[in-house]
């Protein structure tokens, strides 16, 4: 089982040498769950989104999802109403 990488030295280290790697991809900013996030997208589909949780203006959380279900509905924007 994965475990959770601690530190803003040791997460900036895995994301730079993470993201550096990637030259099929587009990175775009997004909304998810009411939180800043990125949605990756390869070959023209989604293929991660990292939620970024953040606490007293700190990054206190990545969440990575990469399941294909539940990023199907990533696929279409959800309009809120009131």
């Amino acid at each position: 089982m994965p475990q959770p990488v601690r530190g803003a030295d040791k997460v900036a280290r895995l994301l730079a040498g993470g993201l550096g790697r990637i030259t099929a991809a587009s990175l775009r900013p997004a909304q998810v769950n009411a939180c800043p996030a990125l949605v990756l997208r390869m070959d023209g589909e989604i293929d991660t989104v990292v939620a970024v949780r953040v606490d007293d203006g700190l990054v206190t959380g990545l969440y990575a999802v990469r399941n294909p279900e539940k990023l199907s509905r990533m696929q279409r924007e959800t309009v809120l109403r009131r």
